[in-house]
Order: C-alpha cells, then sequence, then structure tokens
C-alpha cells in the first residue's frame, strides 16, 4: 500500500489526473497545500476523486483546507497526527 501526496493545486497542475491514473486499488490519496482545492469544485478528477472517498482512500489535511478557507465536499479531513499515521500504515509514500 502506498501513500500518495499531492501539493500542487489540479487548476495549475497536472499531478493529480497524473497520480489518480497510478493508484493501485489499496492505495490512498492525501491532498495537502494548494491541492486541498481539488474537494471544494469540481475538478477533470472530480468522478476519481468519488471513487476514492466512497472507498474511504481519499484524505485531506484540515490545516491547509482552513488556511485556504476551504470546505471539503469529500474525503476524509485529517490532522497532521493523523497524517503521521497514514504514514506508518502504509509501505511507502509517493509525493507528487
Amino acid at each position: 500500500m502506498i501513500l500518495h501526496t499531492v501539493s500542487r493545486s489540479p487548476f495549475n497542475s497536472f499531478a493529480l489526473k497524473d497520480c489518480v491514473k497510478q493508484l493501485s486499488d489499496n492505495d490512498l490519496l492525501l491532498l495537502l497545500n494548494d491541492a486541498v482545492s481539488a474537494v471544494s469544485a469540481t475538478t477533470e478528477q472530480h468522478s476519481h476523486l468519488l471513487q476514492l472517498d466512497q472507498s474511504k482512500r481519499l484524505f485531506v489535511l484540515d490545516v491547509d483546507l482552513q488556511a485556504r478557507g476551504l470546505k471539503a465536499n469529500m474525503g476524509q479531513v485529517v490532522s497532521y497526527a493523523e497524517f503521521v499515521a497514514l504514514t506508518i500504515r502504509c509501505q511507502s509514500q509517493l509525493a507528487w
């Protein structure tokens, strides 16, 4: 199981688009920094994110949502401590 982290906005980077193409069935996705905008607006990857949300594999860092004044429409909002727990749970991490 891999924890994929995306930090760049889907509106000015292909990182999220490239990442969702590479996800395996048991991989997790954590959105942080500007990538959190993907869960508060409709993006090209919306259907992929919904599937991840339904399978409880989509996570969003709470402080980054708060810093941008955004609200998550999908995904599990996590703290830094929960982010650490996700990294421990996964065999490796891949940053996009």
